[in-house]
């Protein structure tokens, strides 16, 4: 048997301005950013139980550089305000002359920190709240429903059932292109090397801690396997694009056999790790293939529709700017994405698959949506300078 035909009924539970499917970074400034643009009905749909993504239950706690490297800020709006709301109730080690959020400081210091991902999770909460967002949580966005490249609404499947949400315009914010890959759009896929990030707490953890009375230093951030370049990544372990649930799930279970077999033998009593990441920690799963494509080529170029411009968090004073249209493809009328599924390819993807960046082509992304539902048009006819 090849396949199993089934009519299912599914009932209409609620019709919005926008929708945004995923609750990362990028997907939270979204939906901000489409409520504070006058659009009464914003839905945000999350698969796990709460925001913030590879953030949070990714344990990728830190805040790329908001900053060229050499002193001055690049990075405002939505960026800005995730990064003080990161640091807001939990520990950080933002440098000294960063904290008072300057535009141009003498020194080389980089405009970033660490943060406490249990913090932000719950000051998300608050923010969302704080917005009239409406919520789902633990539920998996399977299908968006197309008429001649328009996006109705998407189907959603959770403990209630199967249940559709009607939307005027969807913003994929799922990091890997789930929503617009299922519509139609033409994406690509990347290639991850085996990568794990967990949190250690150690005697020399605690002691440094107590020492400084900064909860920040009670945990170590270990990272087993590879570093970005596949430097660590195992002997003949395949590269995964990770846009299957069997990819997901060998990049989940190897890199756990990575981290036990390397901790089985320590004393036991002297170590523990806090927290274990609850999401893989892919880096570049698939992304659009949308009106401009990003290369590195383009870093320092100037474009008229530009959203955003982000520094490169490796090089020092090398920045790209982001045009508006890497954020979707314009035969689907009204879908957007966010974040490090833009498109962009190289060394422009992983500059763009980072936490500014999501933050920043969430809110353009957002704001653009906002406009689509209140002018009743497409993406690609929103006025670059209403946007």
């Amino acid at each position: 048997m090849d396949s199993i035909t089934e009519n299912i009924t599914t009932p209409i539970r609620g019709e919005y301005d926008v929708i945004v499917v995923g609750g990362g970074i990028g997907g939270v400034s979204a939906a901000v950013s489409a409520k504070r643009n006058n659009s009464k009905q914003v839905l945000i749909i999350e698969k796990s139980v709460q925001f913030g993504g590879l953030a949070t239950s990714g344990l990728i706690s830190w805040f790329e550089p908001l900053c060229d490297g050499r002193g001055r800020k690049l990075m405002y709006g939505m960026a800005d305000e995730m990064m003080q709301l990161a640091i807001r109730y939990g520990p950080d080690c933002l440098p000294e002359e960063w904290r008072n959020n300057p535009d141009v400081i003498t020194s080389n210091k980089r405009f970033s920190t660490h943060f406490s991902q249990s913090m932000l999770v719950l000051a998300i909460d608050q923010l969302i709240k704080e917005n009239e967002i409406d919520v789902l949580l633990d539920s998996q966005a399977v299908k968006p429903v197309m008429e001649n490249g328009i996006c109705t609404g998407v189907i959603v499947e959770n403990k209630t059932g199967r249940s559709f949400y009607g939307s005027r315009v969807v913003i994929d914010a799922t990091g890997d292109s789930d929503i617009l890959a299922r519509a139609g759009v033409p994406c690509e896929c990347g290639k991850n090397y085996l990568t794990y990030v967990t949190y250690q707490v150690n005697m020399k953890t605690i002691q440094k801690a107590a020492a400084s009375k900064d909860t920040l230093y009670v945990r170590k951030w270990v990272n087993i396997g590879s570093d970005l370049w596949g430097n660590g990544h195992p002997e003949g372990e395949p590269l995964l694009t990770g846009v299957t649930a069997e990819e997901v799930t060998k990049f989940v279970l190897d890199g756990r056999n990575l981290l036990f077999e390397r901790v089985k033998d320590d004393n036991r009593s002297t170590r523990d790790f806090t927290v274990l990441p609850s999401m893989a920690q892919l880096r570049t799963t698939r992304r659009i293939i949308g009106d401009y494509t990003l290369t590195e080529a383009d870093e320092g170029k100037y474009f008229n529709d530009s959203i955003a411009v982000a520094g490169d968090f490796h090089n020092r004073g090398k920045q790209y700017e982001i045009p508006f249209r890497s954020l979707f493809n314009s035969m689907y009328g009204n879908l957007l994405t966010v974040g490090r599924s833009i498109s962009s390819s190289g060394w422009a993807w992983d500059v763009t698959r980072v936490i500014p960046v999501a933050a920043a082509t969430g809110q353009a992304a957002g704001t653009a949506a906002a406009l689509c539902a209140e002018q009743n048009i497409a993406v690609k006819d929103v006025k670059l300078e209403d946007l």
